[in-house]
């Protein structure tokens, strides 16, 4: 049985993209996983979550790894 298609928007996108930057995109993955997306030009990961925001949106956090 296929999971139900969310839309996603990333709370924190400034860390790598700057003030101003949205990111949204849809997943079928469930909540708990990590994505790979491509936005900007770069390929960034997401953790998919279970918390709702408006209009249908749930939240997805960007994984930030500073070598």
């Amino acid at each position: 049985m296929a999971l139900p298609v969310r839309t996603y928007q990333v709370t924190n996108p400034t860390a790598l993209f700057g003030p101003g930057a949205r990111i949204e995109f849809a997943s079928d993955r469930p909540a708990g996983e990590t994505v790979t997306i491509t936005f900007g030009g770069r390929r960034v990961r997401a953790l998919l979550t279970d918390m709702p925001l408006t209009r249908g949106r749930y939240a997805a956090e960007l994984e930030v790894t500073y070598l």
